[in-house]
């Protein structure tokens, strides 16, 4: 199998430069081989004028690597992280403070907490900054911005195209059209081939395509099945989320944003039964959060920010497992994950080892698993972080399809702001409490806005605490 065949790009100094493509289409392998990290079987590749094969020392040195998954340690603070970067290339932290002063200022309250214990957002940030703090000619970002939420992201690239004004070249691949359209061109990767370059918004129209929104249900009239009333949650003295209420009726699809930090995944993790609430009450299709989290378990859906199936079994082993685990009936098991995976665009990869797959292959195998058992409340926690546009669309009119023909109601988080004006209503929470909660058109009415990704923003900098 070739990962990438005679592949040829030339990229300017201090230009902002996208790679696109579909997940599996070759991206980190092309990245990987552009930072010395892997080594090509044939052809040759030169950053700053220097061979990434018998040279490759002096390419480190030169180039700054923010690699798709968090690389950074764990177990040392926010500090030690960036000394420790600063050291392995022998630079004074200090000297280098105005790269990064932008971002690292939104952290360093943070500055002796363990990198394990970041946010996904901060986790980025402090990444960002680790690989600048040396001052590289080149910075290399691989999906530098999933997890964050939109606010967030527009700071980071904002920061970004500084960099690029300061001579620094910036390379980077994500699935955000409208990051892909802050650089000035853009190379398409399709199977391991470039098969275009371009200028980046040509790119990036490519993949542009959007759902026909459905006609929101008479959801007045529905069954409601999620039921919340002055949900608290406190951590110390701390309230991460703060008396809330709301309802979700039966086949909608209920879009739950705010920054991070906001208090999305912590109340999202008390309506699946997988965390007590401090104050209030609710219940999901009839049973109490506070005394019937097993029963509640049992008949959800869940997708997790995090990536928690087994990597050492096969997709199609994964989604027996769990079939089973949901009790399903031993003759639906077979039939059921292969009818999701044939509509996920996925069941040529069913034999596939998951420690194999790329982030975007394993968010959809996630979602059809979530789905396996057809639960009547599907709880989806930012499921496109990192998945490309294409597949993304595959999600949504699953989603879609799963509501109008099953009933099924959808309650979902993304810092995709199109995908929140797929639902059928939003809220937006901001430091703990829901700020707002409509339609999306009657949300972009009352505040006088284009779209909800106006809106969102408005909202998100009211915000007076920092992400948690």
């Amino acid at each position: 199998m070739k990962a990438l065949s005679d592949v040829s790009l030339n990229i300017r100094q201090a230009e902002m430069f996208a790679v696109m493509g579909a997940d599996g289409s070759g991206r980190t392998t092309l990245f990987r081989l552009m930072t010395s990290l892997s080594v090509p079987d044939s052809g040759s590749i030169s950053i700053c004028g220097f061979d990434t094969v018998t040279e490759y020392a002096q390419v480190r040195n030169c180039i700054g690597y923010m690699p798709g998954r968090f690389s950074l340690y764990g177990d040392l603070s926010v500090e030690e992280n960036l000394n420790f970067f600063a050291a392995l290339f022998d630079v004074d932290p200090k000297d280098n403070r105005y790269l990064i002063n932008e971002i690292y200022s939104q952290i360093e309250p943070f500055k002796d907490r363990k990198a394990a214990k970041l946010s996904g957002g901060m986790k980025q940030k402090l990444a960002l900054c680790c690989a600048l703090i040396h001052a590289p000619k080149v910075l290399f970002l691989d999906e530098p911005t999933t997890g964050i939420d939109p606010v967030s992201r527009k700071e980071l690239w904002q920061m970004l195209k500084k960099l690029s004004q300061r001579g620094i070249t910036v390379v980077a691949s994500t699935p955000y059209l409208d990051e892909v359209r802050m650089c000035s061109r853009a190379a398409l990767l399709e199977g391991g081939v470039v098969t275009r370059v371009d200028s980046a918004s040509v790119i990036a129209d490519m993949f542009e395509g959007r759902l026909e929104h459905r006609d929101a249900p008479a959801i007045m009239q529905r069954e409601t099945v999620i039921d919340v009333c002055s949900l608290t949650k406190q951590f110390g003295d701390f309230t991460a989320v703060d008396n809330i209420s709301f309802s979700v009726h039966r086949g909608e699809i209920f879009g739950f944003l705010g920054a991070n930090g906001a208090g999305k995944t912590t109340a999202m993790r008390i309506l699946c039964g997988l965390s007590r609430p401090t104050g209030g009450y609710g219940t999901i299709m009839g049973y109490d959060m506070n005394n019937d989290c097993e029963l509640i378990k049992q008949h959800i859906g869940y997708m997790s920010q995090k990536f928690a199936l087994y990597n050492d079994l096969t997709v199609i082993e994964n989604m027996q497992l769990f079939a089973g685990i949901y009790r399903v009936p031993k003759e639906e098991i077979d039939k059921r994950c292969l009818s999701l995976l044939e509509q996920m665009h996925f069941l040529d990869k069913k034999d596939r080892m998951v420690g194999t797959l790329p982030l975007g292959w394993k968010q959809r195998l996630a979602f059809a698993t979530a789905l396996v058992h057809n639960p009547q409340v599907v709880f989806l926690d930012e499921p496109t972080g990192g998945v490309d546009p294409i597949a993304r669309r595959d999600f949504w009119e699953i989603i879609y399809r799963q509501a109008a023909e099953k009933g099924t109601t959808f309650f979902v988080t993304t810092h995709y702001m199109d995908e929140a004006e797929y639902c059928d209503r939003i809220s937006i929470m901001v430091d703990g409490r829901i700020e707002a909660m409509d339609t999306p058109s009657n949300l972009c009415k009352k505040y006088s806005a284009a779209s909800i990704d106006v809106v969102f923003h408005q909202l998100a900098r009211k915000a007076q605490r920092q992400e948690i």
